[in-house]
């Protein structure tokens, strides 16, 4: 075999190795921006649910945080208006038992 016929036989050999690894380099890149694209749109479909999500469980939060803000205000309210009763019959009682004793001392 002489060197031209060895060096045609070479030079195709690369060239059909270039075809096939060029080949193979279309079809990954393709499957890989193919692979990136679904990930990227899973991704944002998964993170779009979870804001959802928290959004929907932050209204529930604070719908139950304000109905707590307003029975603690409401039973607060009550309360006072207890010690407030209380507080004026004690100051009456006080009051008369006050003027009794006045009487009595003068």
């Amino acid at each position: 075999m002489s060197f031209l016929e060895l060096f045609t036989l070479v030079a195709s050999s690369v060239a059909i190795f270039g075809l096939i690894v060029g080949i193979f380099a279309v079809y990954n890149g393709r499957m890989t921006r193919r692979e990136v694209s679904r990930e990227i749109r899973e991704t944002q479909e998964s993170t779009e649910r979870i804001i959802a999500d928290s959004r929907k469980a932050t209204e529930r939060m604070t719908a139950e945080t304000q109905r707590l803000i307003i029975e603690g205000r409401e039973s607060t309210e009550k309360l006072i208006m207890e010690i407030w009763g209380r507080s004026e019959a004690i100051l009456k009682m006080m009051s008369e038992e006050h003027k009794a004793m006045l009487e009595r001392t003068r």
